[in-house]
């Protein structure tokens, strides 16, 4: 059976599942769209996260399947929980199956028609599946989807004799050095989108996991720490005590993403760390030896004095005009006219940059 390209939104949810489900935090129950029909408002694997019959994360196409779906959820819950649900047991799908796994959990593969049960005109027909996950199934959940696309294997889900076999993608990511105002302005802003949102600082204050929403990752340690341990300055730095005193701190590292795959932004509280971090951005190809390992984007934050002061710098440096004008800066998406959109506010920035990389994201792999 061959796996199917699993859904952007789906694979950032389950990516970032432990986010939602915190050691500590009450059940929650996933639902994932399992097979279709005809016309549907989303394709297979777009998966939703809800507890107490409201949504906390992801959608599978809104509208009253979605209405029904909180239900159906709500519903699992109170099963899960020993509670006797027998009473309201949903009228609008058209085929319910329940499976329980060794440890007891219930899950359940529903059945809709969207036309002549939901009302909904594309006119389709849906197979949702409902899990109830704790915190430790969420753990082993995003584990599993680590493992599938470090391997590039598929991911199988198991209901009864059925399989929904999904191949993960590497995700879009943005990586956002520094986690000042701009930065938490942000990775709000991006975290609605199928994208990985990666954010490094090594200032605890600032890299505070409360300041930021959920699905969105956030490292505290120095930045060219963690390039150096991805091997993104070369295999001396990747071998030297700052990155092995990171690898030796207990906490797994951030997945390393595809540079192919990466926008990074510099936008750290400190100019010589920003010039610092451009060059080794600009160079990861050289660094690796590696012309392949180019970055998709690398932008900078900062006036037109600055920009101009770090292009002067990384020529002194010996990077040439050719790798320079891969530069982004001042980072920001240009009207018509050439002025940036937005002004001095972080939010404002924020959009503009957001705006800026969705343009770009046209050319994207």
């Amino acid at each position: 059976m061959n796996a199917q390209r699993m859904d952007a939104e789906g694979q950032r949810l389950l990516g970032r599942l432990a986010d939602w489900l915190p050691d500590g935090a009450a059940p929650a129950v996933l639902v994932t769209l399992w097979a279709v029909q005809g016309s549907t408002p989303r394709a297979p694997g777009a998966r939703m996260l809800c507890r107490g019959g409201r949504l906390l994360a992801g959608t599978i196409g809104g509208g009253h399947l979605e209405e029904e779906a909180l239900r159906e959820a709500a519903q699992c819950e109170t099963a899960a929980s020993g509670g006797n649900d027998a009473e309201s047991a949903t009228p609008t799908a058209t085929e319910v199956r329940e499976e329980a796994d060794a440890n007891g959990s219930v899950a359940r593969l529903c059945r809709y028609a969207l036309s002549a049960q939901l009302g909904q005109c594309c006119g389709g027909v849906v197979w949702l599946h409902f899990r109830p996950v704790t915190p430790n199934d969420a753990r082993t959940l995003t584990h599993a989807l680590a493992r599938a696309l470090q391997q590039s294997q598929p991911l199988e889900t198991h209901f009864a004799a059925e399989t929904l076999r999904e191949l993960p993608q590497p995700l879009p990511t943005v990586l956002i050095l520094g986690a000042g105002h701009v930065g938490t302005a942000l990775a709000r802003v991006l975290q609605s989108l199928p994208w990985r949102v990666l954010v490094v600082d090594h200032r605890p204050e600032w890299a505070d996991r409360v300041r930021f929403p959920p699905g969105v990752e956030v490292v505290c340690t120095e930045p060219l720490r963690l390039l150096a341990a991805w091997g993104w300055l070369g295999v001396p730095a990747q071998g030297s005590q700052a990155a092995q005193r990171l690898t030796a701190q207990g906490k797994p590292l951030p997945l390393m993403p595809p540079p192919a795959a990466t926008r990074a932004l510099v936008m750290t509280h400190d100019h010589a760390l920003d010039r610092d971090l451009t060059e080794a951005l600009l160079r990861v190809p050289e660094s690796t030896q590696d012309a392949t390992q180019r970055l998709h984007f690398v932008g900078l934050i900062g006036s037109a004095s600055k920009i101009a002061v770090t292009k002067q710098r990384l020529r002194q440096r010996g990077v040439t005009d050719c790798v320079i004008a891969e530069l982004r800066a001042p980072i920001g998406l240009r009207l018509a006219k050439g002025a940036l959109l937005g002004n001095k506010l972080p939010g404002q920035i924020a959009i503009s940059v957001a705006a800026q990389l969705l343009h770009d994201d046209q050319d994207a792999p």
